[in-house]
């Protein structure tokens, strides 16, 4: 029952934060702040000291990904990166998930330029709160 809850959970956080990724290109801290909360009470028989271990080196990831891209990718994704971690068991699930998104968001931004080569503008800004929460379904 309570981890039907937990699904549930997680399927309206997918929808809230990507609705507003989508339409706004932003996540909301207090979207994420939700989420943080909600993946922590869900998921809290899980936490451990080799999960928390796990966190850290998902934390040192996202700092790195920001470093290596410059900024480029959003300080939103980045914290959604992080959030999505609780739910995934081990560093190498969340690894399994972020290959996932980036396959996913690379392959919208493929097919996204090919189908509106024209109209393209330079600076193309893709909302990639979908694609992280897809990818990671797998993982969890």
């Amino acid at each position: 029952m309570f981890q039907i809850f937990g699904q549930i959970i997680y399927v309206i956080a997918a929808i809230i934060i990507s609705v507003s990724d989508v339409r706004y290109r932003i996540i909301r801290n207090r979207d994420l702040l939700f989420f943080l909360f909600a993946s922590v009470v869900c998921n809290y028989s899980n936490l451990t000291f080799e999960s928390f271990r796990s966190l850290f080196y998902i934390f040192l990831c996202c700092i790195a990904l920001n470093l290596l891209f410059q900024g480029k990718i959003g300080a939103g994704d980045l914290k959604l990166f992080w959030v999505i971690s609780i739910w995934t068991s081990n560093f190498t699930k969340w690894l399994e998930g972020l290959t996932v998104a980036w396959i996913l968001g690379g392959l919208f931004a493929i097919a996204f330029t090919a189908l509106n080569f024209r109209s393209t503008q330079r600076k193309l800004s893709i909302p990639f709160a979908p694609f992280i929460f897809l990818g990671f379904l797998p993982a969890i």
